[in-house]
Order: structure tokens, then C-alpha cells, then sequence
């Protein structure tokens, strides 16, 4: 396996974090939908503004990982009232999780996956639960195999276009 190395975001990473995400969001999506609703989504969700706010929310922390030296995904994890969903006072939610394509399929997954269950139960949380589009069949299946269940749905806004992600959840052993 490469080398993988997790940094936690800083405001001083704001223009890698904003390159890193829309680079992975429109990697991720953009295949499957509109040009208008992807523009209108990474203008809305990806600004420097809004990223600068999350960045500062003491209860939400982005985690970038890198191979071999090279920035390849980046995840956003949420507690408290910075969940996107009210849920109990022991979850975090994994709100972004995102590759760039060409490192997909070689274990980066699974490797955020594993540092946001550490981050979680060094938080005290005893769940991480997250939101999956319902016809991202790929990353249904790998939840599913890291050991999330579906649990239920939402409401995500793509620009215009309402769509449904599938709410999965995880509870973590503790030691």
C-alpha cells in the first residue's frame, strides 16, 4: 500500500481544502448531473467564505489525506450542532468524504473510514453516521462493507434538484 498521511485543515489550507473539494466533488458527481446544479452547488457549498466559516466551527474538523505526498481526498466530520441532522450527543457525522478518482480502489476509502472512527471514539462518540446519494451505488456498497447500515433518509440539495441520500450509521466498539 502507498504511504497515506492525514493533516487536519487549518484556515491556512483554505485554497488547497477549496481546490481539494471542488476537484473531488465534481470528480465524484458531475457525470450524473446538471452543469447548472453542480455549478450553483460548489459556488454555494465551496466558497472560500463558507469554507473559512466551517473551518473555524470548533465542532467541525477537516481531514485531508495524502499519497505518497500528494493531496488525494479529504474528509469533513461533524459534532454537535454542526451535524447536519439532530442526532444524539454521542454521534459524529462523516458529512464529506471525497477521492480524487485516480486514487480510488486502493484503500484510501477504508483508511478515512478507520481515522474517523478514531476521531470519533477519541471524541467520546459511540456512532458515525453519514449521508449517501441514493444512486451512488459504489459508495453504498462500500459503507456497507466498512460496516454501516442504512438507518434513513434526507433531503440533499443539488443545486435545484432535490435529491434523497440514504442516512448510514455505524455503531463503534469500544475498548
Amino acid at each position: 500500500m502507498d504511504d497515506i498521511t492525514f493533516t487536519t485543515c487549518t484556515v491556512a489550507n483554505l485554497d488547497r481544502l477549496r481546490s481539494l473539494c471542488v476537484d473531488t466533488f465534481t470528480d465524484t458527481f458531475a457525470e450524473d448531473n446538471s452543469v447548472e446544479d453542480m455549478n450553483a452547488y460548489v459556488e454555494r457549498s465551496f466558497s472560500a467564505e463558507r469554507l473559512r466559516s466551517e473551518l473555524s466551527n470548533p465542532e467541525s474538523t477537516f481531514i485531508t489525506a495524502h499519497v505518497n505526498g500528494t493531496p488525494a481526498g479529504y474528509m469533513k466530520l461533524n459534532t454537535g450542532t454542526a451535524q447536519t441532522e439532530a442526532m444524539n450527543d454521542d454521534a459524529m457525522e462523516v458529512e464529506r468524504l471525497y477521492i480524487l478518482t485516480r486514487f480510488k480502489r486502493h484503500g484510501l476509502g477504508t483508511a478515512l473510514i478507520r481515522q474517523a472512527e478514531a476521531t470519533a471514539m477519541s471524541h467520546g462518540a459511540s456512532t458515525i453516521w453519514l449521508g449517501v446519494w441514493e444512486h451512488n451505488e459504489p459508495a453504498k456498497s462500500f459503507y456497507t462493507r466498512m460496516g454501516f447500515v442504512k438507518t434513513g433518509q434526507h433531503v440533499f440539495m443539488l443545486g435545484d434538484d432535490q435529491q434523497t441520500d440514504h442516512i448510514m450509521s455505524k455503531h463503534l466498539q469500544t475498548a
